[in-house]
């Protein structure tokens, strides 16, 4: 039932972009006065849909995306060019219609984000936060750094930072790069390099410096110790073995060195402050207590004309992020993992989606002003392809030989649905003990 939910949401999410972009391109063709053959939801065999006067709307069988057809697209006859057909029209025309697809995923992501801010975004409180360091972990990039606790971060590469959200963008977003961070210590500005490294599956940046987070109970998991031991929601963990404990990730650093090993905890209840014994879990050599701590969220909302201009602002940051993950992927310096494909956006969508219609919305925006962006790389089987190929017979003055446009079409979707493959297996070695090396034997 959980695959099923899964495959729902994506289909859900998937069926929202993939229509509003075709729409983009259907709305675009009908105002240059273009026949529209094909309006289909999905590649392949067409397995239901209406046909009207001039066009097939379809749903086909692999939904993995969508396309419009339009008339003389494919095949046409230069000498007898007929005025509803797509190569009748000027290239100016032309472009106007490959163009308003990825324009109206721009739009789409603009207007979600616009809508979410208005209703009111809930987010972790530190991040809109000043980037005051409360823990740095030992032996990690930022102690190796010489950054230390209560260091202010101020800029990263020259670049501002306003807060904790701004910095752990700028950290997740370089790994194994070196980052010049300014910081305040003490009322003196300073500055030091920060050799980034990765952390998780997707090998994300990480860095090793945490904010000020109070060891605060949130949900406590039956069976566990915490829950044996009495603790309840909402308790606050101040000491371990007689010393003071003022960090969340102070007390996971002493917590996972000590499974199996009886542990004397501060609680702070209340006003009351009592002692409590407990021995942690030995999970693979790590403690565990059954326990997540509780972050505080804030929730903030806007105005119209705030929550467009804060919807813009997003949108380009994100263009930005975007056009630097693409570059530092072929430069070989972001790693593979970090893609996703219908797998894992299928698991985001469903999460996203349990968090409430913000979290869904925003997780809408997101992929549909990615793909948006993506479907503008010159690259044939895009609709950068098609913009490209029209730039170039602008620049010469004369169009192309129309079987060498359909060729490189061809080329570009069989690139494309290889790329596809290709992250569809990445999806499933995530989630792999051993990521791609347990896929290889299945490969040969």
């Amino acid at each position: 039932m959980a695959g099923l939910g899964q495959v729902l949401t994506f289909l859900i999410v998937l069926s929202i972009i993939v229509l509003v972009h075709e729409a983009g391109h259907f709305i675009a063709a009908r105002l240059m006065r273009v026949r529209v053959e094909v309006f289909s939801f999905g590649f392949g065999k067409r397995l239901f849909g209406k046909r009207s006067e001039t066009t097939d709307f379809r749903v086909s069988l692999i939904p993995l995306g969508g396309y419009v057809r339009l008339a003389g697209e494919e095949e046409y006859d230069p000498q007898h060019l007929k005025a509803d057909e797509f190569p009748a029209k000027n290239r100016g025309q032309r472009f106007f219609i490959m163009v308003l697809g990825a324009v109206m995923n721009v739009i789409l992501a603009v207007i979600l984000i616009a809508a979410v801010n208005m209703t009111g975004v809930e987010t972790d409180a530190y991040k809109l936060e000043p980037a005051w360091i409360g823990f740095v972990e030992k032996g990690g990039p930022a102690d190796k750094a010489g950054l230390r606790k209560g260091d202010c971060v101020t800029a990263v590469n020259g670049r501002r930072v306003k807060n904790w959200k701004d910095l752990e963008l700028a950290v997740g977003t370089n790994p194994k790069e070196i980052l010049r961070l300014d910081y305040q210590r003490e009322g003196r500005l300073q500055s030091t390099e920060l050799h980034v490294s990765t952390a998780t599956r997707y090998e994300i940046g990480y860095a090793g410096f945490f904010w000020n987070l109070p060891a605060e109970i949130g949900q406590v998991e039956k069976n566990y110790p915490a829950q044996m031991a009495g603790l309840k929601s909402g308790d606050v963990i101040v000491g371990v073995n007689h010393a003071p404990v003022d960090n969340y990730f102070e007390f996971r650093e002493i917590l996972i060195a000590s499974p199996g090993k009886p542990l004397q905890l501060s609680i702070k209840r209340g006003s009351t402050v009592f002692e409590v014994g407990v021995t942690p879990r030995d999970v693979q050599g790590v403690g565990i207590l059954g326990f997540n701590v509780r972050i505080a969220s804030r929730k903030v909302a806007y105005g119209f004309f705030q929550a467009l201009g804060n919807s813009v602002r997003e949108s380009v940051r994100l263009s930005r992020l975007t056009f630097d993950a693409i570059k530092k992927m072929i430069a070989g310096k972001l790693s593979p993992k970090n893609l996703s494909g219908p797998l894992e956006i299928a698991r985001f969508s469903q999460q996203a989606l349990r968090t409430g219609f913000s979290n869904f919305f925003m997780l809408i925006a997101f992929i549909s002003l990615q793909l948006g962006l993506i479907n503008l790389l010159p690259v044939p089987g895009l609709d950068g392809g098609h913009l490209m190929i029209l730039s170039v017979e602008t620049i010469i003055r004369r169009d192309l030989n129309q079987k060498l446009k359909t060729v490189l079409i061809y080329i570009g979707f069989s690139l494309l649905m290889a790329l596809m493959v290709f992250v569809i297996l990445n999806d499933i070695a995530k989630t792999l003990p051993h990521g791609w090396n347990s896929l290889l034997p299945f490969l040969k």
